[in-house]
C-alpha cells in the first residue's frame, strides 16, 4: 500500500466519520435508518481488519448502496415508502433510475461513477441527506462482459447503460430530470433549482402544477440555448457536435464522456464492428472547457477572467484551461481505493494516480456541459410538449429510447444487430 493511498484513504475515512455525526435521527426515524446510524457508529470505532470489512458489507445491505460507509446515505428501494417519508418530512424525492442495482459492484458505469464521485463527496452527501428523500430503481439488468485470458486472469465489466436523477414531488410526480453525470458543484446547483421548483408546486392543483412546469422548463430550454450560443462563437465549440452524430449504439455509448472511457475499450474488444470510434482528446477538452465556463469551475470563477477567456478563445489566442480539481478528499480516496484494488504489482503509482484522476475530473466537467447543453434541453422540450403532465413511466420510457438511445423494446441494447455476420452459431446468443 503506497503512502499516497494511505493518506487519501485515511482522509476519506476521517471525512466519512465526521459526516456520520451529521445524520439526524429526527429526519431518519425509520427502523432501517436507525439501524444504519448505529452501524456507522460501530464502524467508525472498529479497527481495520476482517471484522470491519464484514461490517461494511452489512452497512451496504442496510443502506441499499455499495460503499455506503463513505457516502453515509440511505436509499429507499420502494417508491411507496419513499413517498411516505417525503410527505412526512416535506422533502422532494431524488429518484435514481439506472441499469442494475446500486448495492451491487457491477451496476451500470454511470451509477458507479455517481457512487465514487458524487455520493462520496462529503458536501454532496450532506446536501442529499438534509434536503431529499433518496430512492433508486432499476430500468433493467446491466449487461456483464467477462474476458477470460485462459491463464487464470479475467476482466469483468459492464457493457452499456445510462442513468438519470429524477426530481419527484412528495406524490411521485416528475418535476425535473438530470441525465448522466455532473460535477459535484454543478450537481448541487441544479438540485437547488429543483428544490425551488418543488417548493413552488407544493400544494398546487394539477392544472397549476402543469402550468408551472411548462413555464419552468420552457425557460430552462431558452437559457440552455442562450448558453450554447454564447459558447458557439469560440473556435472549439462547433466540432463538439460530433459527439452526438454516430450510430444508435455509438450514440448510446457517447452520451457521457466519463462512461465511454470505461465501456468503449470493452465493446471494441468483443464487438469491434459495432463499437463507436473513440472520442478524441480534443473533443473531451472542448466539452470540459465548456463545463468550466458554464459552471465557473476551477480558474473560471472570476467574472473578469471568464470574460477575458471568452474573448481570447473567440480570437484563437488563448490556451484551453487545464482541467480543474473536482473530487474532494473522500471521493478521491474512494477512487484510489477502487482503482488500486488489484495485486500489488498492478497498482498505480502516485504519478499514475494523479494522471488518472485528472483525466476523470476532466471527463466529469465535460459531461456536465454535455448533459446541460444537449441532453437536458431535449428532456425539457418533451415536458413542455406534453403540457407538464408527464408521469414517470411515460417520460422514463421516452428518455431511455430517445435521449439515451437504449429503448426497452431492444432487449440486446444495440449489441445484437441481425445485419452483421459474426461467424458464430446464432451470433453467440445463449438463452437459459
Amino acid at each position: 500500500m503506497t503512502n499516497t493511498f494511505r493518506r487519501h484513504l485515511a482522509l476519506g475515512l476521517a471525512a466519512g466519520c465526521l459526516a456520520a455525526l451529521t445524520i439526524s435521527l429526527q429526519a431518519n426515524s425509520a427502523p432501517a435508518q436507525e439501524e444504519l446510524h448505529a452501524l456507522f457508529v460501530r464502524y467508525d470505532r472498529e479497527l481495520d481488519g476482517p471484522a470491519k470489512d464484514k461490517l461494511a458489507e452489512q452497512i451496504d445491505r442496510v443502506a441499499h448502496q455499495k460503499y455506503a460507509t463513505v457516502s453515509r446515505l440511505y436509499w429507499y428501494t420502494d417508491l411507496a415508502s419513499a413517498k411516505t417519508a417525503a410527505r412526512k418530512y416535506g422533502r422532494p424525492i431524488l429518484h435514481l433510475r439506472m441499469l442494475g442495482k446500486l448495492d451491487e459492484e457491477l451496476s451500470c458505469a454511470n451509477s458507479r461513477l455517481f457512487r465514487a464521485t458524487l455520493y462520496a463527496n462529503q458536501d454532496v452527501s450532506r446536501f442529499l441527506r438534509e434536503r431529499f428523500i433518496l430512492y433508486w430503481s432499476s430500468e433493467r439488468p446491466v449487461p456483464h462482459v467477462t474476458i477470460d485470458y485462459g491463464d487464470g486472469r479475467r476482466l469483468e465489466r459492464t457493457a452499456t447503460g445510462n442513468s438519470a436523477h429524477y426530481i419527484l414531488d412528495e406524490d411521485g410526480n416528475v418535476l425535473d430530470v438530470l441525465p448522466g453525470l455532473y460535477a459535484p458543484t454543478a450537481f448541487v446547483r441544479e438540485l437547488e433549482a429543483g428544490l425551488a421548483l418543488a417548493a413552488s408546486v407544493r400544494d398546487k392543483s394539477d392544472d397549476e402544477r402543469a402550468k408551472l412546469l411548462v413555464d419552468y422548463h420552457g425557460q430552462r430550454v431558452i437559457a440552455a440555448k442562450r448558453d450554447w450560443e454564447g459558447l458557439a462563437g469560440m473556435r472549439w465549440i462547433p466540432g463538439a457536435a460530433q459527439l452526438l452524430t454516430q450510430s444508435p449504439l455509438a450514440e448510446a455509448q457517447l452520451r457521457t464522456t466519463a462512461k465511454v472511457a470505461i465501456e468503449l475499450p470493452v465493446l471494441r474488444f468483443f464487438a469491434k464492428g459495432l463499437a463507436p470510434e473513440a472520442v478524441s482528446e480534443d473533443q473531451i477538452e472542448m466539452w470540459a472547457t465548456a463545463g468550466q465556463v458554464l459552471y465557473g469551475i476551477g480558474d473560471l470563477t472570476n467574472a473578469t477572467a471568464l470574460q477575458t477567456l471568452r474573448v481570447e478563445l473567440t480570437m484563437g489566442r488563448a490556451q484551453l484551461p487545464a482541467p480543474p480539481p473536482v473530487l474532494d478528499e473522500a471521493s478521491r480516496a474512494l477512487v484510489v481505493r477502487l482503482h488500486n484494488g488489484v495485486p500489488r504489482e498492478l497498482r498505480a503509482t502516485g504519478k499514475q494516480l494523479d494522471a488518472m484522476i485528472a483525466r476523470l475530473e476532466q471527463a466529469i466537467v465535460a459531461d456536465s456541459a454535455l448533459n446541460q447543453l444537449r441532453l437536458r434541453p431535449q428532456i425539457g422540450r418533451e415536458i413542455v410538449r406534453r403540457g407538464g403532465r408527464t408521469d414517470f413511466a411515460t417520460l422514463n420510457a421516452w428518455i431511455y429510447a430517445e435521449v439515451f438511445r437504449t429503448p426497452k423494446q431492444d432487449p440486446w441494447l444495440g449489441i445484437l444487430p441481425r445485419n452483421v455476420f459474426t461467424g458464430l452459431l446464432g451470433d453467440g446468443v445463449v438463452i437459459r
